[in-house]
């Protein structure tokens, strides 16, 4: 079986699909699947995340790929061609970037079979942001992508009801996302971060890992924070991250105008060890998303053994099932509710809380096993298998 996925960027800052994409394709063709990925390369973005096992295809950027949301007739040239050497499934990943048109224009062209992952790009919130460039690209082509698709994959049932809301009415691969396992007994050293941010020193690390952005909830967090604080002086909210859109600046303005420079420490964009600092450190993790078709940094705080508190704006109600976390409404209320109950949980109960979050994440999220589902979903959309169980049909 021969697949090629699509995707916008794999620059590490991007997040989200730069780092679930290629690790979808390394896990295909560790099952045998000969597996490439096609992207374009924004190095203002950090490195792109590695692919091993798989082919990579990636074009350089210039400044008018950059304005035109990834418009490059090279790409495009470079796609067909891939086609014209044999490919059986196209699978696109994302919406309303022109490599994610290519994929579908090449797919017709060459008659392969198109799947999409929309990675969180239908859910209403997404869509109303920027809602009349989505209006003109809806109209221009992004509708018609959609249309052709043969399978889509949606990465929670939350999602896929967001695609039958579209109108959309093809078969559907309910695939979570996978995460990487630490290795039992493997633990960070959080001194790394507290060498860089001495104020980490001595104090219980309450962590948002994610992208700095509106949707993520990070200013409603703040606020909260404010009123919390003087009642936890031994607690530290770490807002760890990427800022691709000047939004630090926002979040930075805040923390001063709360009088929280204190109690606060933004360490920008986390890796490698650094990252595994965090983690190390971490006794709570927190998301007050509005919107999330997956939520990967609430699995990874699960596989490292860290509870989680997230909204109703990221598909993750099993936490409460699982009791390994916190799913509650995306309001300043709600979170001002749950944050202390938390955090005045014995410390032996949150890390129960984590090594039953850490056994979830290993029966049903490891890679190997999502990578197994996927083969199985291509394999049923070729006429090589019998539908698995997740595939959803109308």
């Amino acid at each position: 079986m021969r697949v090629c996925h699509v995707v916008a960027s794999v620059n590490r800052n991007i997040g989200g699909p730069a780092v679930s994409v290629p690790r979808l394709a390394s896990a295909l063709a560790a099952r045998g699947v000969e597996s490439r990925l096609a992207t374009l390369d924004y190095p203002e973005h950090g490195p792109q995340t590695p692919v091993p096992g798989a082919a990579l295809t990636s074009l350089p950027t210039t400044s008018l790929n950059r304005l035109g949301r990834g418009w490059s007739p090279a790409f495009h040239h470079a796609l067909a061609e891939l086609a014209r050497q044999g490919l059986d499934v196209l699978h696109n990943h994302g919406l309303w970037m022109f490599p994610n048109h290519y994929a579908r224009q090449v797919a017709v062209a060459a008659n392969i079979p198109l799947v999409i992952s929309p990675r969180g790009m239908v859910e209403q919130w997404s869509l109303g942001r920027s809602r009349w460039k989505k209006w003109l690209v809806w109209h221009a082509f992004e509708k018609a992508n959609l249309a052709r698709a043969a399978l889509f994959h949606a990465t929670s049932h939350e999602e896929a009801a967001s695609i039958r809301a579209l109108g959309f009415r093809q078969p559907i691969a309910m695939i979570p996302n996978g995460i990487e396992i630490p290795e039992a007994g493997a633990t960070g050293d959080r001194a790394l971060l507290e060498q860089k941010f001495p104020e980490l020193r001595g104090r219980r690390w309450l962590l948002f890992l994610s992208r700095l952005h509106p949707k993520k909830g990070v200013l409603e967090l703040l606020r909260v924070w404010q009123r919390l604080h003087a009642r936890f002086p031994d607690w530290q909210l770490v807002l760890a991250g990427p800022d691709l859109d000047g939004y630090s600046a926002t979040v930075l303005a805040a923390v001063n105008d709360l009088q929280l420079a204190g109690r606060v420490t933004i360490t920008g964009m986390l890796s490698g060890a650094v990252k595994a600092s965090a983690w190390a450190g971490a006794e709570l993790f927190v998301l007050p998303t509005h919107s999330e078709n997956f939520g990967i940094s609430v699995a990874e705080a699960l596989a490292h053994g860290c509870p989680a508190l997230t909204t109703h704006g990221a598909p993750w109600r099993s936490l409460i099932e699982h009791r390994c976390g916190w799913w509650i409404e995306m309001t300043e209320s709600a979170l001002a509710a749950a944050l202390p109950a938390a955090l005045q949980l014995p410390a032996e109960e949150r890390r129960a809380m984590g090594a039953r979050g850490r056994d979830w994440m290993q029966r049903d999220f490891s890679w190997p096993g999502i990578a197994q589902r996927m083969e199985a979903a291509y394999a049923h959309l070729l006429g090589r298998g019998p539908r698995p169980d997740c595939v959803l049909v109308t």
